[in-house]
């Protein structure tokens, strides 16, 4: 693993815009949000930024795609590259992927960037939830304890959560964890899979378990509170899905490439 991976979404960008040459490429950005003035001074071609939650726009090089990632409507072999941030782990993977080899052009990067995954401990990421009129925020509202959402049936949870919380707040948590569809749920092992399965092939993958900021929790009852091993709830994880799974894993960079046909190869690679 590695302790040095970017975490600004700025950071982000920046080393994909060191690893692949952007001047006169055609870039696609699943879960948009890099600035136009931003691809402008990097002399792309064009830039589309491909984001279900965004109004659809054309402002000259650049445009906003409102669509899923699932369902590129972009046409075949037509990106250089695909570039993503902090968007995989709300994502089919697989499905995405296969969109992603279908529009980039031969020799073509995917370069992504994404975390926290659901193998981190704070994998359930608290995020797109309500309560008291605001949005919780996970590394803001420390609420839900360390792997809370491994660790923790939902009825141990509700105990733990009731002995220091108010009753519509566990309930607002408890759901999140326990129901919510904002993320994926994929484990590290699921992401290793999806990319092998794609076609595409690994060029760099990097991942890091370091947390950028403190769990602090409500002073929860101790009794209920667990001290979890990882290597423990690792091996617990892999006996309930029939297969080794890691826990730790937080942040994740994949850089996968297209292959090149025979006897070709691109400028921009």
């Amino acid at each position: 693993m590695s302790a040095g991976l970017a975490l600004s979404e700025d950071a982000v960008f920046a080393d994909f815009a060191d690893r692949v040459p952007l001047s006169g490429a055609d870039v696609v950005e699943i879960g948009g949000a890099v600035p136009v003035e931003v691809t402008a001074a990097h002399g792309v071609a064009s830039w589309r930024a491909v984001d279900p939650n965004r109004e659809a726009l054309v402002d000259g090089h650049y445009a906003v795609v409102r669509a899923r990632a699932e369902d590129l409507p972009l046409p075949d072999e037509s990106a250089d590259a695909v570039f993503s941030s902090n968007a995989f782990q709300f994502l089919d993977v697989s499905a995405t992927l296969a969109q992603v080899a279908r529009v980039l052009r031969p020799g073509g990067v995917l370069h992504a960037h994404f975390g926290p995954i659901w193998s981190a401990v704070d994998g359930h990421q608290l995020e797109y939830t309500r309560y008291d009129g605001r949005d919780l925020l996970f590394w803001r509202d420390t609420l839900l304890p360390p792997w809370a959402h491994l660790a923790y049936t939902r009825e141990e949870l509700v105990a733990l959560l009731s002995s220091a919380v108010a009753p519509d707040l566990v309930e607002v948590l408890v759901r999140h964890v326990h129901d919510s569809t904002t993320v994926n749920r994929m484990f590290f092992e699921d992401y290793v899979a999806a990319a092998l399965g794609s076609g595409l092939r690994w060029e760099r993958v990097e991942a890091s378990s370091v947390l950028d900021y403190a769990i602090e929790p409500p002073a929860y009852d101790s009794a209920l509170l667990r001290e979890v091993d990882e290597a423990a709830l690792s091996a617990h994880w892999s006996a309930r899905r029939g297969s080794p799974t890691s826990v730790g894993y937080r942040d994740v960079l994949m850089v996968l490439r297209k292959p090149e046909r025979d006897g070709e190869s691109r400028a921009h690679s």
